[in-house]
């Protein structure tokens, strides 16, 4: 078992490559590929639509899901508070229940209102 102490094992502070940060041989490769006019999301794109003039199907796809993310991202993950969706069940129910049931103070006040009406008349 490491030793808190020692400093040994674990997670360290500021250890590491810093989020976001690219490799330099990443950067190199897109420096070599951009300089030599070459493109791979093009060349994929082409072999896509080659493929499928071909009628070979399965590469056609396998291209296009390989030019896929740089043209729509992946939809993130969001977080849904229990608690308002709670509330928000709630609201609605209370939403529903007023517009199928009348008012009953009100529709007694107008049976009500009817009745003097007819009498004064």
């Amino acid at each position: 078992m490491a030793d808190a102490k020692s400093g040994h094992g674990g997670p360290r502070a500021g250890a590491g490559r810093p989020k976001g940060s690219r490799m330099r041989r990443s950067d190199a490769l897109v420096d070599k590929l951009l300089s030599a006019n070459k493109c791979p999301v093009d060349a994929l794109t082409r072999l896509a639509e080659k493929a499928e003039a071909d009628g070979d199907i399965s590469t056609a796809i396998g291209a296009w899901k390989a030019v896929l993310p740089y043209v729509y991202a992946k939809p993130k993950a969001i977080e849904i508070d229990p608690e308002a969706v709670i509330e928000l069940a709630r609201e609605l129910a209370t939403a529903r229940a007023r517009a199928q049931v009348p008012d009953v103070a009100l529709s007694y006040h107008a049976v009500l209102q009817k009745y003097i009406d007819e009498d004064t008349a």
